[in-house]
Protein backbone atom coordinates (compact mmCIF):
# COMPACT_ATOMS: atom_id res chain seq x y z
CA UNK A 1 0.00 0.00 0.00
CA UNK A 2 1.32 4.00 -0.58
CA UNK A 3 3.21 5.48 1.72
CA UNK A 4 0.53 7.26 3.80
CA UNK A 5 -0.06 4.09 5.34
CA UNK A 6 0.25 3.99 9.35
CA UNK A 7 0.32 1.55 11.63
CA UNK A 8 -0.68 2.11 15.43
CA UNK A 9 0.73 -0.57 17.97
CA UNK A 10 -2.88 -1.96 19.07
CA UNK A 11 -2.24 -2.03 23.29
CA UNK A 12 -1.40 0.96 23.92
CA UNK A 13 -4.70 2.63 22.27
CA UNK A 14 -6.95 -0.18 23.77
CA UNK A 15 -6.45 0.45 27.38
CA UNK A 16 -7.54 3.47 27.62
CA UNK A 17 -10.43 2.63 25.93
CA UNK A 18 -11.55 -0.10 28.31
CA UNK A 19 -10.61 1.81 31.13
CA UNK A 20 -13.24 4.69 30.45
CA UNK A 21 -14.93 3.66 29.35
CA UNK A 22 -17.83 4.90 5.27
CA UNK A 23 -14.40 2.36 -5.85
CA UNK A 24 -15.22 2.39 -8.08
CA UNK A 25 -18.14 -0.16 -8.96
CA UNK A 26 -21.22 0.04 -10.89
CA UNK A 27 -23.84 1.65 -8.40
CA UNK A 28 -25.95 4.67 -9.47
CA UNK A 29 -26.22 6.96 -7.18
CA UNK A 30 -29.59 6.76 -5.40
CA UNK A 31 -29.92 3.14 -6.15
CA UNK A 32 -31.07 0.80 -3.62
CA UNK A 33 -28.05 -0.23 -1.76
CA UNK A 34 -26.68 -3.88 -1.99
CA UNK A 35 -27.69 -6.04 0.89
CA UNK A 36 -24.92 -5.77 3.43
CA UNK A 37 -24.46 -8.30 6.08
CA UNK A 38 -21.61 -8.23 8.16
CA UNK A 39 -18.65 -9.11 6.62
CA UNK A 40 -15.82 -8.34 9.73
CA UNK A 41 -12.37 -6.82 9.65
CA UNK A 42 -10.40 -7.24 6.28
CA UNK A 43 -6.51 -6.59 5.84
CA UNK A 44 -7.38 -2.94 6.15
CA UNK A 45 -8.65 -0.51 7.86
CA UNK A 46 -9.76 3.14 6.18
CA UNK A 47 -10.83 6.06 8.28
CA UNK A 48 -12.42 9.07 6.43
CA UNK A 49 -13.26 12.38 8.42
CA UNK A 50 -12.12 15.94 10.29
CA UNK A 51 -10.13 16.65 13.23
CA UNK A 52 -11.87 14.24 15.29
CA UNK A 53 -10.48 11.29 12.92
CA UNK A 54 -7.08 12.90 12.71
CA UNK A 55 -7.61 13.35 16.90
CA UNK A 56 -6.83 16.65 17.48
CA UNK A 57 -6.55 17.84 20.75
CA UNK A 58 -5.66 14.12 22.15
CA UNK A 59 -2.74 13.60 24.56
CA UNK A 60 -1.10 11.10 21.70
CA UNK A 61 -3.04 11.32 18.45
CA UNK A 62 -1.97 7.98 17.32
CA UNK A 63 -2.70 5.98 20.59
CA UNK A 64 -5.84 7.58 22.07
CA UNK A 65 -7.88 9.41 18.80
CA UNK A 66 -10.76 7.58 18.56
CA UNK A 67 -9.47 6.41 15.11
CA UNK A 68 -6.28 4.53 17.10
CA UNK A 69 -8.38 3.15 19.74
CA UNK A 70 -10.81 1.74 17.13
CA UNK A 71 -8.45 -0.07 15.15
CA UNK A 72 -6.92 -1.47 18.59
CA UNK A 73 -10.11 -3.25 19.25
CA UNK A 74 -10.39 -4.05 15.36
CA UNK A 75 -6.72 -6.07 16.37
CA UNK A 76 -7.38 -7.58 19.68
CA UNK A 77 -11.22 -8.89 18.33
CA UNK A 78 -9.52 -10.61 14.85
CA UNK A 79 -6.31 -11.45 16.98
CA UNK A 80 -4.02 -10.21 13.97
CA UNK A 81 -2.25 -7.22 13.03
CA UNK A 82 -4.84 -5.29 10.47
CA UNK A 83 -3.09 -2.10 8.42
CA UNK A 84 -4.64 1.15 9.33
CA UNK A 85 -5.05 4.29 6.56
CA UNK A 86 -6.42 7.21 8.22
CA UNK A 87 -7.14 9.40 5.46
CA UNK A 88 -8.73 12.10 8.13
CA UNK A 89 -7.97 16.05 7.25
CA UNK A 90 -8.63 18.68 9.46
CA UNK A 91 -11.72 21.43 8.99
CA UNK A 92 -12.87 18.93 6.27
CA UNK A 93 -16.61 19.17 5.76
CA UNK A 94 -18.41 16.62 3.59
CA UNK A 95 -18.45 19.49 0.19
CA UNK A 96 -14.65 19.41 0.55
CA UNK A 97 -14.16 16.02 1.48
CA UNK A 98 -15.48 15.14 -1.67
CA UNK A 99 -13.67 18.44 -3.42
CA UNK A 100 -10.79 18.28 -1.96
CA UNK A 101 -9.36 15.25 -2.33
CA UNK A 102 -10.27 12.84 0.77
CA UNK A 103 -13.14 11.15 -1.37
CA UNK A 104 -10.38 10.28 -4.36
CA UNK A 105 -7.70 9.18 -1.96
CA UNK A 106 -10.09 6.81 -0.53
CA UNK A 107 -11.46 4.94 -4.17
CA UNK A 108 -7.48 5.29 -4.90
CA UNK A 109 -6.77 2.91 -1.41
CA UNK A 110 -9.77 0.83 -2.12
CA UNK A 111 -9.07 0.11 -5.44
CA UNK A 112 -5.12 -0.64 -5.09
CA UNK A 113 -6.01 -2.81 -1.72
CA UNK A 114 -8.10 -4.95 -4.67
CA UNK A 115 -5.40 -5.09 -6.52
CA UNK A 116 -3.01 -6.20 -3.76
CA UNK A 117 -5.93 -9.00 -2.74
CA UNK A 118 -6.89 -7.26 0.39
CA UNK A 119 -10.07 -6.43 1.65
CA UNK A 120 -10.92 -3.57 3.13
CA UNK A 121 -13.01 -3.03 6.31
CA UNK A 122 -14.14 -1.46 8.10
CA UNK A 123 -14.27 1.78 6.70
CA UNK A 124 -15.46 4.60 9.29
CA UNK A 125 -16.60 8.54 8.71
CA UNK A 126 -17.21 11.02 10.88
CA UNK A 127 -18.28 14.22 9.03
CA UNK A 128 -20.79 17.05 9.53
CA UNK A 129 -19.57 19.39 12.72
CA UNK A 130 -17.66 21.94 10.28
CA UNK A 131 -21.11 22.04 8.49
CA UNK A 132 -22.93 22.60 11.21
CA UNK A 133 -20.15 25.29 12.80
CA UNK A 134 -19.82 27.34 9.65
CA UNK A 135 -23.56 27.90 9.63
CA UNK A 136 -23.73 29.13 13.64
CA UNK A 137 -24.85 32.43 13.62
CA UNK A 138 -26.60 32.47 10.40
CA UNK A 139 -30.61 32.76 10.01
CA UNK A 140 -33.03 29.75 9.48
CA UNK A 141 -32.60 30.08 5.66
CA UNK A 142 -29.25 30.18 5.29
CA UNK A 143 -29.54 27.10 7.67
CA UNK A 144 -31.91 25.09 5.83
CA UNK A 145 -30.31 25.35 2.59
CA UNK A 146 -26.83 24.44 4.33
CA UNK A 147 -28.90 21.42 5.30
CA UNK A 148 -30.31 20.22 1.92
CA UNK A 149 -26.77 20.65 0.96
CA UNK A 150 -25.08 18.33 3.38
CA UNK A 151 -27.55 15.43 2.53
CA UNK A 152 -26.98 15.66 -1.01
CA UNK A 153 -23.07 15.61 -0.42
CA UNK A 154 -23.18 12.86 2.38
CA UNK A 155 -25.60 10.86 0.32
CA UNK A 156 -22.85 11.31 -2.44
CA UNK A 157 -20.03 10.31 -0.28
CA UNK A 158 -21.74 7.53 0.88
CA UNK A 159 -23.01 6.44 -2.93
CA UNK A 160 -19.30 6.65 -3.78
CA UNK A 161 -18.06 4.24 -1.36
CA UNK A 162 -21.35 1.48 -1.56
CA UNK A 163 -20.21 1.47 -4.78
CA UNK A 164 -16.74 1.17 -4.53
CA UNK A 165 -16.82 -1.67 -2.37
CA UNK A 166 -19.57 -3.83 -4.13
CA UNK A 167 -18.37 -6.73 -6.05
CA UNK A 168 -21.05 -8.91 -8.34
CA UNK A 169 -23.96 -6.94 -6.14
CA UNK A 170 -21.95 -7.82 -3.12
CA UNK A 171 -21.05 -5.75 -0.21
CA UNK A 172 -17.33 -6.42 0.81
CA UNK A 173 -16.08 -3.88 3.46
CA UNK A 174 -18.32 -2.50 6.59
CA UNK A 175 -18.92 1.30 6.07
CA UNK A 176 -19.48 2.84 9.77
CA UNK A 177 -20.97 6.36 10.58
CA UNK A 178 -21.16 8.70 13.17
CA UNK A 179 -23.83 11.25 14.58
CA UNK A 180 -22.23 14.63 15.45
CA UNK A 181 -21.80 15.31 19.36
CA UNK A 182 -23.50 19.44 20.15
CA UNK A 183 -20.43 20.44 22.58
CA UNK A 184 -22.43 23.24 23.22
CA UNK A 185 -25.46 21.19 25.07
CA UNK A 186 -29.26 22.78 24.73
CA UNK A 187 -32.47 20.98 24.28
CA UNK A 188 -32.76 19.63 20.84
CA UNK A 189 -36.78 20.33 21.31
CA UNK A 190 -36.69 23.63 21.43
CA UNK A 191 -37.51 24.62 17.58
CA UNK A 192 -34.49 26.67 16.30
CA UNK A 193 -32.52 26.57 18.36
CA UNK A 194 -28.50 25.33 17.46
CA UNK A 195 -29.17 22.15 19.19
CA UNK A 196 -32.42 21.65 17.11
CA UNK A 197 -30.38 22.08 13.65
CA UNK A 198 -27.72 19.65 14.63
CA UNK A 199 -30.55 17.05 15.88
CA UNK A 200 -31.84 17.53 11.83
CA UNK A 201 -28.62 17.52 10.45
CA UNK A 202 -27.69 13.86 12.55
CA UNK A 203 -31.65 12.76 11.55
CA UNK A 204 -30.52 13.44 7.74
CA UNK A 205 -27.51 11.90 8.19
CA UNK A 206 -28.87 8.97 9.62
CA UNK A 207 -31.65 8.63 6.97
CA UNK A 208 -28.99 8.29 4.09
CA UNK A 209 -26.89 6.04 5.77
CA UNK A 210 -30.33 3.69 6.86
CA UNK A 211 -31.00 3.96 2.71
CA UNK A 212 -27.99 2.31 2.08
CA UNK A 213 -27.39 0.18 5.17
CA UNK A 214 -24.86 1.52 6.76
CA UNK A 215 -23.73 1.61 10.34
CA UNK A 216 -24.58 4.94 12.58
CA UNK A 217 -22.65 5.06 15.99
CA UNK A 218 -24.64 7.38 18.03
CA UNK A 219 -22.19 9.56 19.43
CA UNK A 220 -24.34 12.47 19.65
CA UNK A 221 -26.84 10.40 21.97
CA UNK A 222 -23.39 9.37 24.11
CA UNK A 223 -21.86 12.86 24.57
CA UNK A 224 -25.56 14.39 25.63
CA UNK A 225 -25.37 15.80 28.99
CA UNK A 226 -21.66 15.21 28.92
CA UNK A 227 -20.07 17.56 27.14
CA UNK A 228 -18.03 19.13 29.83
CA UNK A 229 -16.82 15.42 30.87
CA UNK A 230 -16.23 13.99 26.91
CA UNK A 231 -14.95 17.25 25.74
CA UNK A 232 -12.73 20.95 25.97
CA UNK A 233 -15.49 22.85 26.38
CA UNK A 234 -15.60 25.74 27.33
CA UNK A 235 -11.75 26.11 26.11
CA UNK A 236 -12.49 23.98 22.62
CA UNK A 237 -15.39 22.11 20.89
CA UNK A 238 -13.07 18.94 20.33
CA UNK A 239 -13.73 15.98 22.29
CA UNK A 240 -10.63 15.10 24.58
CA UNK A 241 -8.94 11.91 25.42
CA UNK A 242 -12.05 9.99 27.24
CA UNK A 243 -14.42 11.45 24.41
CA UNK A 244 -12.33 9.54 21.82
CA UNK A 245 -12.93 6.43 23.66
CA UNK A 246 -16.34 7.16 24.12
CA UNK A 247 -16.45 7.60 19.61
CA UNK A 248 -14.21 4.57 19.64
CA UNK A 249 -16.65 2.74 21.94
CA UNK A 250 -19.80 3.60 19.83
CA UNK A 251 -18.43 2.60 16.71
CA UNK A 252 -17.29 -0.25 17.71
CA UNK A 253 -21.04 -0.87 19.39
CA UNK A 254 -22.40 -0.10 15.84
CA UNK A 255 -19.85 -2.21 13.66
CA UNK A 256 -21.42 -5.65 15.70
CA UNK A 257 -18.03 -7.75 15.70
CA UNK A 258 -18.48 -8.78 19.13
CA UNK A 259 -21.25 -10.51 19.90
CA UNK A 260 -20.39 -12.45 23.22
CA UNK A 261 -21.28 -11.20 26.49
CA UNK A 262 -18.35 -11.83 29.71
CA UNK A 263 -18.43 -14.52 31.79
CA UNK A 264 -19.20 -13.43 35.06
CA UNK A 265 -19.46 -15.67 38.54
CA UNK A 266 -20.45 -14.41 41.90
CA UNK A 267 -17.02 -15.96 43.91
CA UNK A 268 -18.99 -14.71 47.41
CA UNK A 269 -21.06 -14.49 48.87
CA UNK A 270 -22.88 -17.63 47.67
CA UNK A 271 -26.07 -16.94 48.38
CA UNK A 272 -28.17 -17.63 51.68
CA UNK A 273 -28.03 -16.13 55.40
CA UNK A 274 -25.17 -13.28 55.05
CA UNK A 275 -22.66 -13.86 58.10
CA UNK A 276 -21.58 -9.98 58.31
CA UNK A 277 -23.66 -7.39 58.68
CA UNK A 278 -21.54 -5.52 55.92
CA UNK A 279 -20.67 -8.35 53.44
CA UNK A 280 -18.13 -8.23 50.74
CA UNK A 281 -19.12 -8.89 47.06
CA UNK A 282 -16.59 -10.39 45.00
CA UNK A 283 -17.09 -10.74 41.48
CA UNK A 284 -15.29 -12.62 38.60
CA UNK A 285 -15.99 -11.30 35.35
CA UNK A 286 -13.67 -11.53 31.95
CA UNK A 287 -13.94 -10.92 28.15
CA UNK A 288 -12.42 -11.77 24.97
CA UNK A 289 -11.92 -8.00 24.41
CA UNK A 290 -12.19 -6.75 27.53
CA UNK A 291 -14.84 -5.48 30.41
CA UNK A 292 -15.70 -2.44 30.96
CA UNK A 293 -18.35 -2.54 33.86
CA UNK A 294 -19.31 -4.42 36.63
CA UNK A 295 -22.75 -3.31 38.20
CA UNK A 296 -24.43 -4.69 41.49
CA UNK A 297 -28.20 -3.65 42.44
CA UNK A 298 -29.63 -5.27 45.29
CA UNK A 299 -33.91 -5.27 44.94
CA UNK A 300 -33.63 -3.28 42.13
CA UNK A 301 -31.41 -0.40 43.55
CA UNK A 302 -28.12 0.31 42.77
CA UNK A 303 -25.22 -0.85 45.32
CA UNK A 304 -21.65 1.42 45.62
CA UNK A 305 -19.60 1.07 42.21
CA UNK A 306 -17.28 -1.93 42.86
CA UNK A 307 -13.75 -1.70 42.06
CA UNK A 308 -11.35 -3.61 40.15
CA UNK A 309 -8.83 -5.61 42.33
CA UNK A 310 -5.71 -6.03 39.50
CA UNK A 311 -3.98 -8.45 42.23
CA UNK A 312 -6.95 -10.37 42.85
CA UNK A 313 -8.13 -10.57 39.34
CA UNK A 314 -11.43 -9.55 40.71
CA UNK A 315 -14.03 -7.01 41.27
CA UNK A 316 -14.88 -5.95 45.40
CA UNK A 317 -17.87 -4.21 46.15
CA UNK A 318 -20.28 -4.18 49.86
CA UNK A 319 -23.54 -4.32 50.51
CA UNK A 320 -24.46 -2.46 53.86
CA UNK A 321 -27.40 -4.80 55.30
CA UNK A 322 -27.15 -2.99 58.63
CA UNK A 323 -30.51 -1.10 57.43
CA UNK A 324 -31.61 -3.53 55.68
CA UNK A 325 -35.11 -5.14 56.25
CA UNK A 326 -34.97 -8.73 57.63
CA UNK A 327 -35.94 -11.09 55.08
CA UNK A 328 -34.47 -12.27 51.19
CA UNK A 329 -33.19 -9.85 48.98
CA UNK A 330 -32.01 -10.48 45.66
CA UNK A 331 -28.95 -9.66 44.39
CA UNK A 332 -28.18 -8.83 41.02
CA UNK A 333 -24.56 -8.42 39.03
CA UNK A 334 -24.05 -7.36 35.87
CA UNK A 335 -20.76 -7.18 33.95
CA UNK A 336 -20.60 -5.14 30.10
CA UNK A 337 -17.94 -5.20 27.03
CA UNK A 338 -17.17 -2.47 24.84
CA UNK A 339 -19.45 -3.74 22.27
CA UNK A 340 -22.24 -2.70 24.80
CA UNK A 341 -22.79 -7.16 25.80
CA UNK A 342 -23.93 -7.76 29.17
CA UNK A 343 -23.76 -10.55 31.19
CA UNK A 344 -25.63 -11.31 34.88
CA UNK A 345 -26.01 -13.05 37.51
CA UNK A 346 -28.64 -13.08 41.01
CA UNK A 347 -28.29 -14.39 44.08
CA UNK A 348 -30.91 -14.47 47.05
CA UNK A 349 -29.30 -13.16 50.23
CA UNK A 350 -31.16 -13.11 53.71
CA UNK A 351 -30.69 -11.04 56.18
Amino acid sequence: MPDRTRRVPRHRALGSLLLILLLLGGSAPGAAAPQAARQGSGELYLALGDSLGVGILTSAPDARGYVAQFHALLEQQSGRAITLRNLSVSGETARTLIDNGQLGAARNALAEARRSGWRVSPITIDIGGNDMRALQGTDNTAREAGLVAFRADIARIFDTLVAATTQGGIRTSDIVTMTVYNPYGGDPQVARSDAWWVARFNAALAEEAQKRDIAVADVAKRFLGREKELTWIPLDFHANNRGHGAIAAEFWRAVAYDMVAPQLEIVSPGGGQVARAVPTIKVRASDAIGVVGVELRLDDRPLPAPYFSRELGLWIGYWDARTAPAGQHRLVVSAADAAGNVARQEIVLTR
